[in-house]
C-alpha cells in the first residue's frame, strides 16, 4: 500500500494528511496521543480511529476485503 501527501484544491500539501493509492484518507491528529481518522474514498467522515500506522494498514486492508465481499 502506497501513501502520497493530500493535496488542498490549489495543490498545496496538507500537513500529516495522506491519501493511499486506493483512495483512502488518513490524517494525523495529535490529541494528547497520536491518533489516525481514516476516511473512506468518497465519503467526507471518519469510519476508523487508529493508534499507530500499522493499524490504518490493518483498518483499511480489512475494509477493502469486506467492501470486495460485499459487492
Amino acid at each position: 500500500m502506497k501513501w502520497q501527501a493530500k493535496r488542498n484544491q490549489d495543490g498545496q500539501v496538507i500537513p500529516r494528511c495522506w491519501v493511499t493509492d486506493s483512495g483512502y484518507t488518513v490524517a494525523e491528529c495529535r490529541l494528547p496521543h497520536s491518533r489516525y481518522p481514516v476516511t473512506r474514498p468518497g465519503s467526507s467522515l471518519p469510519f476508523a480511529y487508529a493508534d499507530s500506522r500499522e493499524e490504518v494498514v490493518q483498518v483499511i486492508t480489512t475494509d477493502m476485503q469486506a467492501c470486495a465481499a460485499s459487492e
